[in-house]
């Protein structure tokens, strides 16, 4: 059947073919009962008509049978009627197997006189008859001849034909009255009803959720329309509070909207407001650190030949030691803000240069060595002996790596506080091309330290802006929470990334890990992606 062919149609073929089906199996017991009807009568026509021709071929000879004569014939009809004796037979079975295979069940069986075959034509019927003649009393008789009858018969084919039109004719009737009985039925019970609820579902299609479903059936398809008008009813129901919700949802998405606005404004003039006072803030900073190491130098300077400064020196020696660290602490904050908003901005470009790998990580090694030394720390550098020369923007490569070198000597203990000593190592190896998933050569920069490590829950969060996984008021390592912040980001933009692997009271391992190559074209998107947030941010900065 088509995909497409109606409801009607499919329960026709379906049930006609059932009834074809049925019909024929059904027939199939009466015509072969007809067949054997037909078989018995002409057998029994046969014997009676071997009875018929053996008195009147007995009163012709004389009514009294000679064995000796070769046999007796005659034809009329259609029908062939021998007496053959046993000799003649036997010459004749030579080349005929029907009657051979009398022969043979006559001479095996003394009570078996009689055989039948009968041969089926398009027109007519052929029956053969064989009957045993014998002689001798009946527990020891002696085979003397058979009779032998061939006839043909056009009746039984009449009869047998006529029977088969009589069959296909009745089954043809009943056929077409079944389906005539069926498809109104059907159409009644079965097709109404699912038409009535196909219209009224192609109306509620088109937006009527008023319309209900008129089936009066008693069965279940009116169960099916009441629960389709209740279905409708709760549709219609939720589409009204839809809509009251959506009118209370548009209200408040005004109110957030003007919220928006205002908060948008409050941001960008924080912003502003940020950048403009650590611009200002910078300036006359970096004028009291100056003076304040002036300052240091010239009351170290009053120390005697022999070393010792006076209490008043030393006192004021350690207030200027204090001013100075507690001013570079707030330049370094100042620096911090001033770099995440210049990032946030998109006003952060990429000055590509070749650099040597091996004489930025020794560079980098020797700036952070004061720190390093001040706490008594251990620094190692680990070279790989194939290290590229890479092309990148140095600065910020330089900035990212220092980053990492200072969180690393400032979370480090020294030996003094610590049973274990304080180690920070710097390794740079090449890492191999992975041509499976399309990857170009990279190179790796990490930063190993013995320090406290970072919980698992931790790691996840070190880089969010602000956030310090010691965050109480007594911590011992303050600081803004930006440095990993801007690191990742500035790793981005280098077409790298920053990677961690920490274990609590083992230390951490920061990886930077970059392509030898910088592609131009993914810095241009990264530029224009970085110029976009910052218009989205409505920032302004000075810097």
């Amino acid at each position: 059947m088509p995909a497409r062919s109606s409801l009607a149609t499919r329960i026709l073929v379906v049930f006609g073919g059932a009834i074809t089906v049925s019909l024929l199996a059904a027939s199939l017991a009466p015509l072969v009962r007809m067949n054997a009807i037909v078989d018995e009568g002409q057998q029994d026509l046969s014997s009676l008509m071997a009875d018929v021709w053996d008195r009147i071929d007995r009163s012709q000879s004389g009514a009294q049978t000679r064995w000796a004569e070769e046999s007796t014939e005659s034809e009329h009809a259609g029908i062939s009627a021998r007496r053959l004796s046993l000799d003649r037979a036997r010459r004749d079975a030579e080349h005929d197997p029907f009657l051979a295979s009398a022969l043979d069940r006559f001479l095996t069986d003394p009570r078996q006189d009689e055989v039948h075959a009968a041969r089926r034509g398009l027109t007519s019927f052929e029956y053969r008859y064989v009957r045993a003649l014998r002689s001798g009393p009946p527990e020891s008789r002696e085979l003397k001849g058979v009779i032998l009858l061939d006839r043909r018969s056009y009746e039984a084919s009449r009869l047998l034909l006529v029977n088969i039109a009589y069959l296909v004719a009745a089954g043809t009737a009943i056929v077409a009255f079944s389906l005539t009985a069926f498809y109104f039925l059907a159409n009644r019970l079965i097709l109404r009803p699912v038409r009535a609820l196909t219209s009224t579902a192609e109306k509620v299609r088109e937006g009527d959720l008023a319309i209900r479903s008129e089936i009066r059936t008693g069965d279940e398809f009116e169960r099916l329309a009441e629960t389709f008008n209740l279905m409708l009813g709760d549709l219609s129901s939720t589409q009204d509070q839809l809509r009251s919700i959506n009118r209370a949802l548009d209200t408040k998405l005004n109110e957030l909207a003007e919220a928006n606005v205002a908060l948008y404004d409050a941001a960008k003039l924080k912003g502003e407001f940020l950048a403009n006072v650590s611009h200002e803030l910078r300036t006359p900073l970096n004028s009291i650190i100056g003076f304040a190491e002036l300052l240091l130098e010239i009351a170290r300077a009053e120390a005697p030949s022999d070393g010792e400064l006076a209490p008043p020196v030393q006192k004021r020696v350690r207030y200027l030691e204090n001013i100075v660290a507690a001013s570079r602490g707030l330049l370094e904050l100042i620096n911090s803000l001033l770099e995440m908003a210049r990032i946030e901005a998109g006003r952060v470009d990429l000055r590509l240069e070749r650099i040597s790998l091996r004489d930025a990580c020794q560079g980098l090694l020797g700036l952070i060595a004061p720190l390093a030394d001040k706490k008594g720390l251990t620094l190692k550098l680990e070279l790989s002996d194939d290290l590229p020369v890479i092309e990148t923007d140095p600065t910020k490569f330089q900035q990212v790596v220092f980053n990492l070198l200072s969180n690393a000597v400032k979370f480090t203990e020294s030996p003094e506080r610590s049973a274990k000593p304080g180690v920070v190592t710097l390794r740079a190896e090449r890492l191999v091309a992975s041509q499976a998933g399309g990857q170009s050569e990279r190179v790796r920069v990490s930063v190993i330290d013995t320090g406290p490590g970072i919980p698992p829950e931790e790691i996840g969060k070190i880089f969010d802006k602000f956030h310090q996984v010691d965050r109480g008021h007594t911590r011992e390592h303050p600081g803004t929470g930006l440095g990993l912040a801007i690191t990742k980001e500035l790793a981005g933009i280098l077409q790298g990334e920053v990677t961690v692997f920490s274990e609590v009271g083992r230390g951490s391992m920061f990886s930077l890990i970059l392509p030898v190559r910088t592609d131009p074209d993914l810095a241009a998107e990264i530029q224009i992606e970085a110029g976009f947030r910052g218009k989205v941010a409505g920032r302004r900065t000075w810097f």
